[in-house]
Formats: C-alpha cells, structure tokens, sequence
C-alpha cells in the first residue's frame, strides 16, 4: 500500500510519481517538448533502421521509405520484423519439410511461449518420443518448445499437462499466419518445390499428421492396423490395398456397403459410418482448364481431368500441345466443380485436431519442374458448387516445347492434391503481336 506524507495533496504526490515513472521507464531527462521530440526522433529512427536492416524498408537517398516484398509480407500477415529476416536467411529452394518445421519454430511469434517451472525436463522427456531431434541444450527455449508441440502435434502424442495443451493451441493458431507469409516469401523467389513443401506443412498443421504417413489415417477411429482392411479383390484371388483417399473415395463410390465389408469385424456400425460420412464429404472436384492468350483472340483447350485419378497423374492422356508466342501474359482459365457438393456446411474443413473452423482453400501453383521455377501461385475458395478462378502466366522468352504443371493444392487435406501437364509448343511472336506488347 503506497502513504503520502500528510503535508502533501494526494494528486500532487501521484503526479510526481506518475512523472517520475515516465522519465525512468522512457528514459526521458524530463517531459519538456525538446526532450519528448528528441526521444520520439531517435524511436523512429531505430525502427527504420531496424526495419532496414531486416530487408523491411528500403530508405533511399533522399530519405523516401519505400516497403519491400518483405515489408509488405510482414505487414500483411501481422509478422515481426525479425521473422521475415529469418525467412530470407534461412530459406532457400531446397528446404524440405524437416527444415521448413526449424525455420517455422524459429519465429519471432514464438519467443514468448512460456517455458514454465521444470518444463525444461518435461521438454527433455518429450524430445525422446518425436521423430526429428532437437538441439538437447536448448529444452529451455521457447523455440524449442515450438518444435516439440508441433511435432507432438503431428504424432498424436498425449501431452504431459493441461499447460501443454493450451500452448499448443496458441502454437497452432499462429503457425497458419506464418507458414503463409513463409509461402509468400517463397513464391516471391520463384521455388516452386519448397512452395509445395510449405503447402505440405500447412496441411500437416490442419490434419495433425504427419506428410508421409498413409493419408487414410486422417479419417475419424482409423488407426494403422485398420490399413490393410482397405483393400479390394482382384482376379486370381489376389487382392490390392488401398493406400491413398482418392482411391478409397473411387471405390466405394457413395455406397456405404462398400466400406461395410471392409471394415465389419474391425470397427463398430457407429464409427464406420462416421468414416463414411467424413470420406463422402472430403471435396471431390472434376477439373477444366483453358489457355487464353491475353493480347489476341488465340485459345487453346485442354481436356477435362477427373478428380478421382488414383495417382494425380494425366500421362495416360495423349497430350496436346499448344501453340503459344513467346513472352506474352497468358492466362490459365480453371474450372472447378465440386461434384460432391450437397450443402454450405461442406465448406468446413474437417480438421478435429485443428483448434478452430477452418474453410476449405485452395493454392493453384504454376511450375515448371525442370527448372524448378514458380510460374505463379493463386489462392481459391469454393464456396458454391463450381469457381472459376483465373491464373495470369508469361510464357517463355526463347521457343521450343516446355510442360509447365498445374498443382492445384489443398490448403487442409492431406492426400487429395492434383497435378495436370500444360503442354506448351512456344513459336516465336508474329511481329504484329510484338508490336501491340511493345
């Protein structure tokens, strides 16, 4: 309890200490408007300066502030600084999922995750049940921490405490955000394998799973000795195991006896037709696309591709070449259409392990694989039962015949991405053509 001196006014006496608050906690040799715009000067001048140094803000000679890529992807997604420098330092085209996950536990967001009393041995303990090792020194670290929840996480490993839990949460919640900025960030340098890695990671933080494990095990009560009941008969009384959703959704088809019979004896009624409700929702889209030259009348078809193909593999179709000029914008016209749609709530995500509602979302990544170069990258929702987004591209600056691949990528499931070839034959431009660019 704070007592005044009785000579003293009570609103005098808090003045004062109000005053001398100010000057101690802002380091002010006192609160006249010289000594308040001095310090205000140097605060705006350490945050350019930090902002500059993290790749933020370019400041040019006449003293113009200018935002980056970065600066603008910090903005955005309500990033520190700092961690966005880290994304330029440490990512690079060839990060797998193993680096992305460090590089993710390394952001600033984390820093202040608690790391409670003796939580360091229960990090220690939990080090020893997760795949991926971690520095031993560091169990002390909120980052670390980091690692350990998300890797947890994805294992379906119980956690030593209610704390835990609720650290996770806060863990998940933020990692969407950033793992966006991180995808941006990659997209923005033109790495179209680590873009789909990135995509990979923000899946396995929807499902709770890890990437490559069988896909099937994302479906409600299935557990790793429900695999081999996926499995279909063959001629000669062999049989074939199902290891993908796709293939599962094909062959049951919309029949619920389907699934009856290979899981009868393995799972109660009820939960089978749980796993048969959440398979029938997963979203089924048939997929068209349309190349359209963006400066002239010139189209080129490409054929429809159903979602169902068991391998995300078009090579069975013969493939059609189209005749486009060099360096000219493009634009890749998609048609999506849900075939299983029946209602708004399919929009959700199912994503039990996942702390909030999620709404499905879809990447559609342009590459070109054999220089592992992002042609372009654009995000979908499908809210209804058919979207219509459009993709913008150039075309190469020297002819001859190039694929570029069409990923269209879930942003929520594992195991249901698709793939299609664009068969390019680059001619050179017609000198009209290149007059109307010019």
């Amino acid at each position: 309890m704070l007592c005044f001196s009785s000579h003293l006014k009570p609103n005098t006496s808090i003045n004062t200490t109000l005053v001398n608050i100010r000057h101690s906690y802002y380091d002010l040799d006192s609160t006249d408007f010289d000594s308040i715009n001095k310090y205000l000067s140097g605060l705006v001048e350490k945050c350019i300066f930090d902002l500059s140094c993290s790749g933020c803000i370019i400041v040019s000679e006449d003293h113009k502030v200018e935002a980056t890529t970065l600066g603008r992807i910090a903005s955005y997604y309500y990033l520190n600084h700092k961690t966005v420098k880290m994304f330029q330092e440490e990512l690079n085209e060839k990060s797998g999922i193993k680096e992305l996950l460090n590089i993710l536990s390394k952001a600033q967001e984390y820093a202040e995750l608690p790391v409670r009393h003796n939580e360091d041995q229960l990090n220690s303990d939990l080090a020893k049940q997760v795949p991926l090792e971690v520095n031993s020194h560091t169990f002390d670290s909120s980052h670390t921490k980091t690692h350990l929840l998300l890797q947890a996480h994805f294992s379906g490993i119980t956690l030593p405490s209610s704390d835990y839990y609720t650290d996770t949460k806060s863990v998940l919640d933020q990692a969407i955000r950033i793992l966006q900025a991180m995808l941006d960030t990659c997209a923005d340098q033109g790495w179209v394998v680590t873009s789909l890695y990135v995509i990979n990671l923000l899946q396995m933080v929807i499902q709770g799973h890890w990437c490559n494990k069988n896909t099937l095990l994302t479906l409600p009560h299935v557990m790793p000795y429900h695999l081999n009941c996926f499995r279909i008969s063959k001629k000669g009384g062999h049989h074939e195991v199902l290891d993908s959703l796709p293939e599962l959704i094909a062959v049951t088809d919309g029949k619920f006896e389907f699934l009856l019979d290979m899981l009868k004896g393995e799972m109660t009624h009820g939960h089978i037709e749980q796993v048969y409700q959440v398979l029938t929702k997963l979203p089924q889209l048939e997929v068209n696309l349309k190349v359209k030259n963006s400066n002239s009348e010139g189209s080129g078809q490409i054929e429809s591709i159903p979602v169902l193909i068991s391998k995300s593999d078009s090579s069975h179709l013969s493939r059609k070449w189209i005749k486009v000029f060099t360096d000219q914008e493009y634009t890749l016209q998609v048609k999506l259409t849900r075939i299983n749609k029946s209602g708004k709530s399919d929009s959700k995500a199912y994503s039990p392990k996942f702390p909030k509602v999620k709404d499905e979302g879809w990447f559609l990544v342009i590459g070109d694989i054999e220089n592992r170069e992002l042609i372009a990258l654009k995000r979908v929702t499908c809210q209804s039962n058919q979207s219509h987004p459009q993709v913008a591209f150039f075309t190469p600056e020297l002819s001859g015949r190039v694929i570029y691949t069409l990923y269209l990528m879930s942003d929520s499931y594992l195991g249901i991405d698709q793939q299609f070839d664009i068969c390019l034959d680059v001619i050179p431009s017609p000198p009209l053509a290149e007059s109307k660019i010019n």
